[in-house]
């Protein structure tokens, strides 16, 4: 079955937000044994709307859109819909009835806009939302299928997880393909390359490579008639890469990396303390989002101005001889903080984040210092100048460095 995403509002078409909900459809489709031909942004224009439907139906047998059914002028997927199919919509009472119930739940009057919501066409039923008003709906017409779901991405994969997906595995539709992800730091694509190149003539799957953030990941994929089987195929494969490569390897598929970091400590039986400056606490904060942190992160502290480093312990002779943002600082950083928290591990970083240069050095700098007991390593590098992406690509550095030494 070949099949086509629409996301629709000109709130993408202008750039003003980026689509989440088209990619996270895709990587669902291939365990479906769906074949996505394409995916597409149109804006909230009806004319636009209808010639991209239009085109999307002629080459697939399934078109999944996202977005486009609020209660409000421009939300126009509905009629859209209606107007290629040549059908009228009318008032469902059912839709109204639970529409009319959410409003009351929240204690508010339900606007006459909102009506629009609880409409449907004949060969359209509607699809339930329990995560706000706007209900989906499932077209079925001369062997094709719309699927229309809400644009908000917690509506949407809320709408996927609980009514679409599982109807589609009923369907029955074919071969599928499932992938594995391995995911890698601390070594270069040649020389995985160099190690695994036999495997990426395997007929039976494909390997693929590519680097990412947190380092370059290795994707296993393969197709069968069923899931197992699929993963028979790719079971063996991902054995002999761990044997050849499995020391670089920190995690695979959705496995986070502050998760595997955590499960290392507590297999280590051991503790961490952070103190942040440029980083503004985002390393306290991913460390923790893992469930049960507390078992081994003690806390952090956020030194951004340079009197507060002195006060936690940073020696004041290190900051005036080398500068606040400096390799020796973000080194001594984490011995001070390992040592006021009493902890195995303490994790210091100072840098520019963003704005002007300060002491010489350019903004992006930033320099991560990790103290392992009496063993102290720092490390410095030079991200592009978006402050929000130096911030996160240096948490994600620091976890990354100090899964390196553990392991």
């Amino acid at each position: 079955m070949k099949a086509y995403i629409i996301s629709i509002g000109t709130e993408l078409t202008m750039g003003e937000l980026v689509d989440t909900n088209a990619p996270y459809i895709a990587s669902k489709l291939p365990q479906l044994g769906i074949n996505l031909l394409g995916i597409s942004q149109v804006g909230d224009d009806i004319e636009s709307l209808n010639r991209a439907l239009s085109s999307a139906i002629e080459s697939a047998d399934i078109v999944f859109t996202t977005g486009g059914l609020g209660p409000t002028e421009d939300d126009l997927t509905r009629e859209s819909v209606a107007y290629m199919l040549n059908e009228d919509t009318y008032v469902d009472p059912e839709s109204l009835e639970v529409l009319k119930t959410r409003f009351m739940q929240r204690n508010l009057p339900m606007p006459e806009g909102n009506l629009k919501q609880a409409t449907l066409i004949k060969s359209a039923r509607s699809i339930k939302n329990v995560r706000g008003t706007a209900p989906g709906w499932w077209v079925n017409k001369d062997g094709k299928n719309l699927i229309l779901m809400p644009g908000p991405p917690s509506e949407m994969t809320g709408m996927w997880a609980d009514e679409i997906e599982p109807k589609l595995v009923k369907l029955n539709i074919g071969n599928i393909t499932v992938t594995r992800n391995l995911k890698t730091f601390g070594v270069g694509e040649g020389v995985l390359n160099e190690r695994i190149a036999h495997l990426f003539h395997i007929e039976t799957a494909s390997l693929g490579m590519y680097a990412q953030a947190q380092g370059v990941q290795l994707r296993i994929r393969a197709t069968a008639s069923t899931e197992t089987q699929a993963y028979n195929i790719i079971d063996p494969i991902e054995k002999e890469i761990r044997s050849l490569v499995g020391e670089y390897i920190w995690g695979s598929d959705n496995e986070l990396l502050e998760e595997q970091l955590g499960i290392k400590l507590k297999d280590n039986n051991l503790t961490l303390s952070t103190m942040e400056s440029c980083t503004g606490g985002l390393l306290a904060h991913t460390i923790t989002q893992v469930t049960g942190s507390s078992a081994y992160f003690k806390g952090g502290y956020v030194t951004y101005a340079t009197e507060i480093k002195a006060i936690m312990g940073v020696n004041q002779h290190i900051i005036d001889k080398y500068g606040v943002i400096s390799p020796e600082v973000a080194g001594n950083m984490a011995q001070a903080i390992k040592d006021y928290m009493g902890t195995d591990i303490g994790i210091g970083i100072t840098g520019i984040a963003g704005g002007n240069p300060i002491e010489e050095q350019r903004p992006g700098v930033v320099h991560i210092g990790i103290c392992i007991k009496s063993d102290t390593a720092v490390i410095t590098r030079e991200y592009p100048t978006q402050r929000h992406a130096v911030k996160q690509r240096a948490v994600t550095q620091a976890l990354l460095e100090l899964w390196s030494r553990l392991r």
